[in-house]
């Protein structure tokens, strides 16, 4: 059986600070994780450094799945993806 979690929409700091790293590892158990940003929250949009949160959580994401072997997907849009829009099932 395959198993996939989806981490969307992620918030900025100044709405909820969360540990990703933590959150990575409670679902570790899964064959794939999608990430993506939290969008149409006026929060987000003042958050000042959110471009650079979000590249290096999609960076936080990539790493651990990739010592872990589950496949990744990043959404779209998310700062740091280089998605085409494809997703990781098909």
């Amino acid at each position: 059986m395959k198993t996939w979690v989806s981490i969307e929409p992620y918030p900025t700091p100044n709405i909820v600070a969360q540990d990703l790293r933590a959150l990575l590892h409670e679902v570790s158990f899964t064959n794939a994780i999608i990430f993506g940003k939290m969008n149409y929250n006026r929060l987000v949009g003042e958050y000042k450094q959110r471009t650079e949160f979000y590249e290096g959580c999609v960076g936080e994401v990539r790493k651990f799945c990739e010592e872990k072997n589950i496949k990744s997907y990043i959404k779209k849009g998310t700062p740091g993806s280089t998605s085409d829009g494809n997703m990781i099932f098909g």
